[in-house]
């Protein structure tokens, strides 16, 4: 079940990010983040829609997977707006382990590329 919640909104978010590094030239992780950020926030917001209905609900588990994918920032801004799962404290606790998570590897990421990247080409000039 959780594949099908989760797949749809992935599928669309790599069409969008293929769009917009190809169509615009954005970075292509860059394009990633705001892709799969926008399905992220939909999803929240679509789930928040059908909570009382009673019809079938998004799992955890696919709301997590868009974030671990890197859409957090769209995860978190959807909580937020849409004031959905920010009381159940299972549910934040895995969030926030996937938020530090991707904080530890952007920082990482900083360290090791970014940064001697810069020092090469400052070095260059």
């Amino acid at each position: 079940m959780t594949a099908r919640f989760a797949a749809i909104p992935l599928f669309l978010s790599f069409l969008l990010a293929l769009l917009l590094w190809q169509g615009l030239g954005l970075d292509p992780l860059l394009a990633w983040i705001i892709a799969v950020s926008l399905a992220a926030f939909l999803t929240y917001g679509y789930d928040k829609s059908i909570a009382r209905s009673g019809r079938m609900r998004v799992p955890e588990r696919a709301l997590l997977l868009l974030a671990a994918a890197g859409g957090t920032i769209g995860a978190y801004l959807g909580m937020r707006f849409f004031h959905h799962k920010t009381l159940k404290g299972s549910f934040r606790r895995r969030f926030w382990l996937i938020a530090g998570l991707q904080a530890a590897l952007v920082g990482f990421y900083l360290l090791w590329v970014v940064l001697p990247t810069m020092n090469i080409l400052l070095a260059a000039r």
